[in-house]
């Protein structure tokens, strides 16, 4: 068991003799990455349709195909996943009001991975899970009406697609009632623990 599954084990231990009882909700990374295209879609279709119909006639096009497409393309997925995992740090380290002591970050399958270390109300765990969906989300929205073109448009499909599981994750939490929520250190989802 690695120090991270440790220290989740002690905070479920500690929780568990204060009274709380848990429930899992939590399913596998791959499950998770295909559930949240779906929750990302409506996004992507509508703003994907706002730019085709009122932006694609001053969009500017960048003449980039073949190879250094697909550079262009992983590098802004690497940039963009690390503002993601910045930002869920930052919601926790801000909704906690413990600061970045809470937050931990790691690599996963080569892709940088944020989780929080404690478990939160559900407020506050859900400002940390929607904050790269709302910050990148709204930035992407407000990139691709004043700069309309290809790589504000990879950018918010990129955005969307990658909030996707927080999204479905948020879904969750918003059924959750008077529960604290915590991160579940190797699986996509989290651990509620109720009295």
């Amino acid at each position: 068991m690695d120090k991270h599954s440790e220290n989740f084990e002690k905070m479920k231990t500690q929780l568990h003799e204060q009274g709380y009882h848990e429930k899992d909700v939590t399913i596998t990374t791959g499950k998770a990455m295909i559930s949240g295209v779906f929750y990302a879609l409506p996004f992507v279709l509508v703003f994907g349709l706002l730019y085709r119909f009122l932006l694609v006639d001053r969009a500017y096009l960048l003449e980039v195909s073949g190879f250094s497409f697909y550079i262009l393309f992983i590098a802004m997925i690497a940039i963009l996943t690390v503002i993601h995992e910045l930002l869920h740090g930052a919601g926790w380290a801000v909704a906690s009001g413990k600061g970045w002591n809470v937050v931990r970050f790691d690599i996963n399958a080569m892709m940088p991975v944020c989780a929080c270390k404690v478990a939160l109300e559900k407020k506050s765990y859900l400002c940390g899970v929607l904050a790269p969906f709302i910050v990148l989300g709204s930035a992407s929205v407000c990139f691709i009406f004043i700069y309309p073109g290809t790589v504000s448009f990879l950018a918010m499909i990129v955005n969307f697609i990658s909030a996707g599981a927080d999204l479905m994750i948020a879904c969750n939490v918003l059924k959750e009632r008077d529960v604290l929520i915590a991160d579940h250190p190797e699986e996509a989802g989290y651990i509620a623990f109720y009295r």
